[in-house]
């Protein structure tokens, strides 16, 4: 039972709660700005009201400010607090895995470089609050070995419809199973393979298209396959594609938090994916042979981390 503050009564949910409050001419914000007020960390304002689990899930109300108040703040304080996330996404969201840097970069959470600075080993911090490592941070350029690979192919998809133009590699149209581009040695690459979006395409994927896109994945762990999905568009514009008049249309039914939720919610679901957002086509192609040609280094780091460090 859910109690109503303002008069006493009892509700079996908080829907019929929220509901009842019309009868005291409330609204939903205005209810719980009045009885369960939340500040901002930075300069105590009011926490925007959105849904009532972002009200009570954030202290900050942009990331602007949960950057300030990092940089106020003495580094115990800011160690006990993220400590403290952590520990809270792990028990709210029942996560296994530690958030990768696509994971945190979406979330009101500095990225994986501030854990790094301040607690020495983000996966040894990880570890302690129970968060098995799936990914890991480095520190030197990913292995790159172009002359084992000089006599291998990448297989295109006849699906593709823009193929990239892959410089100094040969290529060959082939039906594949799963992604856009494979290379031709499965065992190089580790049965590695990559499926190439545009901002757009990652919206229609991971709304109308989810489902599929599930089926797809599950196809490719059941083979033992790496997918890599390489998104041809920067990481901070990603996330505000609603604001793109060209790429975010008024009757698409969905938004930048529906659609990286989803994002985090395969990552953790699945041991075989990784999501990559690099800055447009050029990297791509600079990239994907990045991937390819690293003697199946890839696999075990966290790309988005490697990719936002120059170190991919």
């Amino acid at each position: 039972m859910v109690k109503c503050e303002e008069c006493g009564k009892e509700f079996p949910s908080e829907r019929s709660l929220h509901a009842h409050l019309k009868s005291h001419k409330l609204k939903i914000k205005d209810y719980y700005y009045k009885y369960f007020p939340r500040r901002d960390k930075y300069n105590n304002e009011l926490i925007k009201f959105v849904n009532k689990e972002s009200y009570f899930a954030t202290d900050f109300n942009n990331k602007n400010n949960l950057k300030k108040w990092m940089s106020h703040v003495e580094p115990p304080v800011a160690k006990e607090y993220f400590k403290n996330f952590l520990i809270g996404r792990k028990e709210k969201k029942d996560l296994e895995f530690a958030p990768c840097q696509v994971e945190l970069r979406s979330l009101m959470s500095p990225s994986v470089a501030y854990y790094q600075k301040v607690f020495g080993d983000y996966n040894k911090i990880c570890e302690e609050v129970g968060l098995s490592t799936k990914y890991k941070t480095i520190s030197e350029p990913l292995g790159y070995y172009p002359e084992k690979y000089k006599n291998e192919k990448i297989y295109i998809d006849t699906r593709e419809q823009q193929p990239l133009d892959i410089i100094g590699v040969n290529t060959e149209v082939k039906g594949l199973k799963y992604g856009d581009y494979a290379l031709s040695n499965k065992e190089l690459a580790c049965n590695c393979y990559i499926e190439r979006k545009s901002i757009q395409d990652l919206i229609g994927t991971l709304s109308g298209g989810y489902e599929r896109f599930c089926n797809e994945i599950e196809r490719a762990e059941s083979e033992n396959a790496n997918l890599i999905v390489l998104i041809e568009n920067d990481y901070n514009s990603s996330l505000m594609f609603h604001k793109m008049k060209r790429t975010y249309k008024k009757n698409v039914r969905t938004n930048p938090q529906h659609i990286f939720h989803n994002i985090r919610t395969l990552i953790q679901e699945y041991p075989n994916i990784q999501f990559l957002f690099v800055k447009d086509r050029i990297e791509s192609e600079r990239v994907m042979k990045r991937i390819f040609f690293s003697n199946c280094e890839y696999k075990d780091v966290d790309l988005q981390y490697a990719y936002d460090l120059k170190l991919l």
